[in-house]
């Protein structure tokens, strides 16, 4: 009986016929990477930044968001929620909702526009006092985080304003 011998030149010949790594699916490919996914890094920061905000606001009873929308409304005289939240690149639900909100707690007026449907929101007399009370937190906070940033705060606004716009448009 003749036993076929193995040299190690035809094992190694043999196993590198075989694959090197098993099949894999997009998920096995990709899962790994999660830090190289735009959306993903910019919702993480924006739940680490909102944080910062919301612990320095927090002194004049609102939240990031909240500021976000009390901001918008003390700029934008006789403008429509639905003109409001595409300056925002918000959904207008979305701004209802907190707008709604904000008018449980006597920070806004929704009067009635023109169209019976319309509303125009309006910073109320407390809602003018919380805003200026919460400018305060707000500088504290956007100086905490200005100072984390390599290119500079101009720049980074810059560069999220050109984002949020380009890509709400598309």
């Amino acid at each position: 009986m003749t036993v076929a011998r193995t040299t190690p030149a035809r094992a190694r010949s043999s196993r590198m016929a075989a694959p090197i790594l098993p099949a894999m699916d997009v998920v096995d490919q990709l899962s790994r990477r999660g830090l190289e996914c735009l959306c993903g890094n910019l919702r993480m920061a924006a739940r680490a930044v909102s944080s910062v905000y919301d612990r320095h606001l927090a002194g004049a009873g609102i939240q990031a968001s909240q500021m976000a929308v009390l901001w918008a409304v003390s700029s934008a005289d006789g403008v429509t929620v639905k003109e409001l939240a595409a300056r925002l690149a918000m959904h207008e639900t979305t701004l209802i909702r907190t707008l709604r909100i904000l008018e449980r707690e006597g920070l806004v007026a929704l009067d009635v526009g023109d169209d019976r449907r319309q509303r125009i929101p309006r910073l109320t007399k407390s809602g003018r006092t919380v805003f200026g009370k919460a400018l305060v937190g707000w500088k504290k906070a956007q100086s905490e985080v200005a100072d984390l940033l390599d290119d500079g705060l101009a720049d980074t606004n810059k560069k999220l304003v050109r984002l949020a716009r380009a890509a709400w448009r598309s």
